[in-house]
């Protein structure tokens, strides 16, 4: 039996802390004041706001933690249900792909992540990074009003800078998987002055694009009702109809990209997505190679 946990195509999240993160206990009322947690926070009100039948069914609201990913994998061992969210106001050791860090400083950000217990094989494990990313988007649109792009395999851009980034990470036995971690972080309030200074000239926020504050809580609850609507599609096996909406609010597709897999790097056509959302790039040649994993720039960034 070969047991493993898979870090995987996305964005913040995850840390290689190994001691298992406590969560506290929430079910007991408890003034936000008292748990530290910002008012813009409220787990009251999130809930409230709650449409979803599965995702944020329990949800666990924190001040501070090391990794939202790393407490959704321990709660993941230890039995939780599917569909548990933790959210955090700051995260202490956050990272995205390959183990790059993940700024997440209090009071401006959203960093959360879900537990996931799927059916489906491994192999479609890919796709779940698509349905985050519809997800999320959907939610930004809903609360924000802004109209972001998705950058293969898990960014989120809005005029070509990154604004949210996803991180999944999955355990599983043999070919079955026994439970994954699905991590987002949106940059919701950041000023330029919360953003690392190297990342200036390629990241966002919601609050730089629009000119305004947005409310955390309205947008915690519209990305897990969100969520909850398209994982449910993604279980009733409707793969085409997340491709459709992949390939329709890409960023990517029909772009010229430079693509990092492994220690290689080459040049290529993005055509489309695959049935198991895997990258199709058209080589010079005309060759046609499947990217499962890897780093993709766009060589001209697309907006709208």
């Amino acid at each position: 039996m070969a047991v493993g946990i898979h870090r995987g195509a996305v964005g913040p999240g995850g840390s290689g802390n190994t001691r298992t993160p406590e969560l506290p206990n929430t079910r007991t009322p408890v003034s936000c004041e008292v748990m530290g947690i910002p008012p813009d926070l409220d787990p009251a009100k999130i809930r409230a706001a709650l449409q979803s039948r599965l995702i944020g069914r329990p949800l666990e609201v924190v001040e501070e933690i090391g990794s939202t990913n790393d407490a959704v994998l321990a709660a993941g061992r230890s039995g939780a249900p599917e569909g548990l969210a933790v959210l955090a106001d700051r995260q202490t050791a956050g990272r995205g792909r390959r183990g790059r860090a993940w700024a997440s400083p209090p009071g401006v950000g959203l960093y959360t992540s879900v537990l996931l217990r799927p059916e489906q094989p491994p192999a479609l494990v890919p796709l779940l990074t698509l349905v985050a990313g519809l997800a999320v988007a959907e939610a930004i649109r809903e609360v924000a009003g802004l109209d972001p792009l998705l950058k293969w395999p898990n960014d989120l851009l809005l005029d070509g800078r990154k604004v949210a980034g996803i991180l999944t990470e999955m355990a599983s036995v043999d070919a079955r998987v026994v439970y994954l971690a699905v991590g987002i972080g949106i940059n919701v309030n950041h000023g330029a002055r919360d953003l690392p200074e190297d990342l200036l000239p390629v990241a966002t926020s919601l609050h730089l694009a629009s000119g305004r504050t947005i409310p955390r809580c309205d947008l915690a609850a519209a990305l897990y009702n969100s969520m909850d609507r398209w994982y449910q599609v993604f279980r009733e096996g409707q793969t085409e109809t997340i491709l459709a909406h992949g390939r329709q609010q890409s960023a990517i597709l029909g772009q010229s990209v430079d693509v990092l897999a492994g220690e290689e790097r080459w040049r290529g056509l993005a055509m489309d997505l695959d049935a198991d959302g895997a990258l199709l790039v058209r080589e010079k040649d005309g060759g046609v190679r499947r990217v499962l994993a890897g780093d993709v720039s766009i060589q001209q960034v697309v907006t709208r």
